[in-house]
């Protein structure tokens, strides 16, 4: 009798070994690896165990001792609960779909290595090598598809498929295309669905201040964006002030073989016309990749002071961090910006994100 209850004492330890080795923390990493943990774990529940059998075996078992054979099992229960919870959940995902059964533990910085990865790929002309990651990468679902599609159609390789257009995107080529009552029932929609979508509100307000000369109903579109919660006063005031300068007769554009002078854009700055220095670095920017992609021959001149430029008037006087951290990662995988540029980039937006905090603070 001795002997088996040894030999189950020894499968209980095994099958609680076992269990607390398919742990997980709430973040999803495995705790296998945390020896000492389990190795408490493990002989508590022995020793409970071994306390359950003495009880059962016992001939004089009084009727004191029937509740401690009750909350015996409950404690075992109570110690391995998480392992337990886990091998039932990874079952009942076999069951629905074997697929979603994934072994592999979750690490949340792999997707930016790879993306590190595809950059310095980039960097270093090795376009092919870039490439086939990227591929391999969609069909492992390690990074975003968004991400990898556009990385791919930058490095030339067409999409399977046509992207999907995006509402708010439609919504300004129909602008640009002067289809205003189109573009304008649009945005509307888009409003009516989230009041608070502050992209489609601005250009809402563009179309009616800036297109139709109608700054009392952009300023009516200000008005129903301020009643809603969450949306930064920031962004408001820069509406508030896009709509004055909305309302006045734009300048024409400069052509586009004449790069903006950094004195113009500051004097736009200066004045406030944040929307027009905006515009102005990225049409500047469009004409100067246009021109590298026809004059492939000759000497390219370099994006990156207009990128940081319109990166900084984002951050600084936008008070909008996400486009300018977007500018600096478009930034990370073009080839023609060196390492030192990506640094310098880096440490500005940096910079800017300090002076938010002490902002905020």
């Amino acid at each position: 009798m001795i002997l088996l209850n040894i030999v189950l004492l020894i499968f209980v330890a095994l099958g609680a070994w076992w269990l607390t080795g398919i742990d997980k923390t709430p973040g999803g990493q495995s705790k296998h690896e945390e020896y000492l943990f389990r190795v408490l774990r493990c002989a508590a529940v022995v020793v409970l165990f071994w306390v359950f059998i003495w009880f059962m075996e016992w001939p004089r078992l009084s009727a004191a001792g029937i509740p401690l054979l009750l909350i015996i099992p409950v404690s075992i229960a109570l110690l391995l609960r998480s392992s337990i919870s886990e091998l039932f959940a990874g079952g009942f995902l076999g069951l629905l779909d074997p697929a979603l059964h994934d072994h592999r533990e979750q690490d949340p910085k792999k997707a930016r290595r790879y993306q590190d990865a595809i950059a310095h790929l980039i960097r270093n002309g090795q376009r092919e090598q870039a490439i086939k990651l990227c591929e391999e990468l969609k069909l492992s679902g390690e990074v975003d598809l968004v991400t990898l599609e556009n990385t791919l159609e930058f490095l030339g390789v067409k999409p399977a498929r046509a992207p999907d257009v995006k509402p708010l995107a439609a919504a300004g080529r129909l602008r640009t295309q002067g289809k205003f009552a189109d573009a304008e029932q649009l945005l509307k929609s888009l409003l009516l669905k989230n009041p608070a979508d502050d992209g489609a509100a601005m250009l809402l307000m563009r179309l009616y201040a800036q297109d139709l000369r109608s700054p009392d109903r952009a300023h009516e579109v200000l008005q129903a964006l301020e009643k809603q919660p969450h949306v930064p006063a920031d962004h408001l005031e820069f509406a508030r002030r896009s709509i004055r300068e909305w309302s006045h007769p734009q300048p024409p554009p400069l052509p586009p073989s004449v790069l903006p002078n950094p004195e113009s854009i500051d004097d736009l700055l200066a004045q406030g016309s944040y929307g027009t220095a905006v515009e102005t670095l990225k049409a500047q920017i469009e004409a100067l990749k246009e021109q590298n992609r026809t004059q492939s021959d000759k000497p390219q001149p370099d994006a990156f002071d207009l990128q940081l430029k319109l990166a900084e008037v984002y951050a600084l006087h936008c008070k909008n961090l996400l486009s300018a951290e977007k500018i600096v990662r478009q930034m990370e995988l073009t080839s023609s910006v060196n390492p030192q540029q990506i640094a310098l980039a880096r440490a500005k937006l940096a910079e800017w994100h300090l002076a938010a905090n002490s902002r905020q603070g």
